[in-house]
């Protein structure tokens, strides 16, 4: 079968056209594989998902190309075999995704051109879009290529698709080369003196830069030697700034400072947690010192019912109360309803309290675990129970 016309190489605004179906084989799961004499659905390929949309009213699930250039549509439901039919390509996604890949030529020709590193993997996915360079950057020089390919785009500057002849194809400078000789298509940004890069690619671009709107490089990281860079462009910056502005503006009210005073007020606000936290810290270690100084000394168990504690703060009166008993000391926190959380300590060294897990599971419907020094977790039973538990208990290793 000859190769499908792809119409998206001459119009990438082609977004409604019609087309002769001239096979419709049935797949597995009930989809049906639909090729047609011409289309502009832009099939997966170059780091870029396939064209959304319908064929005769029928949504277009995937989009592939064979090795000898047929296109292949993945469609819920048959088409009649020589029908005409008409396609519709989703224009907001292709035009998202116009923005992103086209932008994305800007950002690597302008890394290629200033500093030399390659383009070596890109991707771009339904919201972020990631470049990988052969070389480091830093902030300072990723600020700089923002503000570089921003003129580009002020400047509308044109984008040109072709397919250039061998013999000129053989003498052309551009990046992504492969080893191929013929049927190369060559994307060009710019013109003249001011020619921004010039590469082999097979996606739909935008006509010219002003239709990219706005790139906006965010993270990166160090990725396999090099640089990974995550990028948003065209609508996507756009919706990204409006969501940042709305959080800035929230943080701004809720903190009654302007919004390009929020960062500044934040960290005043850290810093004041910080110290309050450090304040109750000490305020609880002291509260604890007096009620475990408040604790009659005990000839056997001890069984405390706190509220409020958390985990550490259990272990941190644990500490000072098992000091008080000769036996073993449980601290809890908790309620009947909902369960409660324990630690288990002991004063006496020679006393391994993993010898009495079992016993605690199994009669407080306990789960957890420890060390021979201590044991933590939660009893899902009630606090009579408990009380009654260490009452009653002897531990002893005889």
């Amino acid at each position: 079968m000859r190769a499908t016309a792809r119409l998206f190489d001459a119009d990438s605004h082609l977004f409604v056209f019609d087309a002769t179906v001239l096979s419709c084989e049935p797949l597995a799961g009930g989809e049906y594989a639909v090729i047609l004499d011409k289309t502009a659905f832009f099939p997966e390929g170059g780091g870029q998902d396939a064209d959304r949309g319908t064929l005769g009213g029928v949504f277009v699930r995937d989009v592939q190309v064979s090795a000898d250039g047929v296109i292949c549509h993945t469609l819920p439901a048959p088409l009649s075999p020589g029908a005409v039919v008409r396609g519709e390509v989703d224009a907001a996604v292709r035009l998202e995704r116009m923005q992103c890949h086209s932008g994305e030529h800007l950002v690597s020709g302008a890394v290629y051109a200033q500093y030399g590193f390659h383009n070596v993997g890109f991707h771009l996915g339904d919201e972020d879009v990631t470049l990988d360079f052969d070389g480091v950057l830093t902030r300072e020089q990723l600020n700089g290529i923002e503000d570089t390919v921003n003129r580009y785009i002020r400047a509308c500057l044109p984008v040109r698709t072709f397919y250039p002849a061998p013999e000129e194809l053989a003498t052309l400078q551009y990046r992504a080369k492969l080893a191929l000789t013929e049927n190369v298509r060559i994307v060009e940004i710019g013109d003249g003196d001011l020619l921004c890069d010039r590469c082999a690619c097979c996606a739909p671009h935008v006509r010219n830069t002003g239709e990219i709107g706005l790139i906006k490089l965010l993270d990166c990281i160090h990725y396999k030697g090099g640089i990974r860079v995550h990028m948003l462009a065209g609508s996507r910056a756009l919706r990204d700034y409006r969501q940042q502005f709305g959080a800035i503006s929230e943080i701004a009210v809720a903190l009654s400072v302007r919004r390009e005073d929020a960062v500044g007020a934040f960290r005043r606000v850290q810093t004041e947690n910080e110290e309050l936290r450090h304040s109750l810290a000490s305020l609880r270690r002291q509260m604890q010192d007096l009620r475990a100084a408040a604790l009659p000394e005990t000839d056997g168990n001890l069984c405390l019912f706190e509220e409020g504690l958390d985990m550490n703060g259990l272990r941190q009166l644990l500490n000072r109360a098992v000091h008080k008993c000769s036996g073993v000391c449980g601290v809890f926190t908790g309620s009947d309803e909902a369960g409660y959380a324990y630690v288990i300590g002991r004063r006496d060294p020679s006393l391994d309290l993993r010898r009495f897990t079992g016993t605690i599971r199994e009669t407080l419907n306990a789960r957890g675990g420890g060390s021979a020094e201590m044991l933590q977790g939660r009893a899902a039973t009630s606090r009579s129970a408990i009380q009654s538990f260490f009452d009653s208990h002897t531990f002893s290793d005889s």
